[in-house]
């Protein structure tokens, strides 16, 4: 009897276990849903199209490039300033890279934003993430993590689909930026 009593003690508790498992695995995916972590990949979804708005850069960040080439010819990406450009440091800042965490001096420091449909005029110059043409999601982390390059627009005949070609390219709308700072 108490052999009987003392399984069926184990089995309630195991499955108590099990459903607790259960309610902390679908906790964890509605947490992540409700972040907006997108898939990464080419195609449309609605989930993705509203979670584009919840990852942006973080304060402070700007887009920083080494390259001795000129602006329109580097890549770019996303860093924090420790020592801003100045006389004494050779119009040179020092910085931390985002997605590796090392410091360098680099040429270029540019602020950026967001675009937004008012800025999408053919010739105008803009960042878009290297490598992510034709897709329609990106993650948070390859947002930030990601190089960038700018372009100029060349064509806004997709705009109705969210997209724009920049150099031949296809791009969406949704994760392209505009420097804030004079381009030279």
């Amino acid at each position: 009897m108490k052999v009987i009593r003392s399984a069926i003690v184990i089995l309630a508790t195991a499955l108590l276990l099990a459903s607790c498992g259960s309610m902390a695995q679908g906790a964890l995916s509605g947490a992540i849903g409700a972040i907006g972590a997108p898939s990464l990949g080419s195609g449309s979804s609605g989930s993705a199209a509203a979670s584009v708005a919840s990852f942006d850069f973080q304060s402070g960040e700007i887009l920083a490039s080494p390259d001795t080439r000129k602006m329109v010819e580097s890549r770019y990406n996303v860093a924090k300033v420790l020592t801003p450009a100045s006389a004494a440091t050779k119009n040179q800042a020092e910085v931390v890279f985002v997605h590796n965490g090392t410091k360098s001096w680099v040429n270029y420091v540019l602020n950026s934003r967001k675009a937004t449909k008012a800025d999408l005029v053919v010739g105008a110059t803009l960042f878009h993430l290297a490598g992510w043409a034709g897709y329609d999601e990106i993650g948070a982390e390859s947002y930030r993590k990601d190089p960038w390059e700018l372009g100029n627009i060349t064509s806004i005949e997709e705009l109705y689909k969210n997209r724009v070609e920049i150099s031949g390219e296809h791009f969406n709308i949704n994760y392209l930026r505009v420097p804030t700072d004079p381009i030279k």
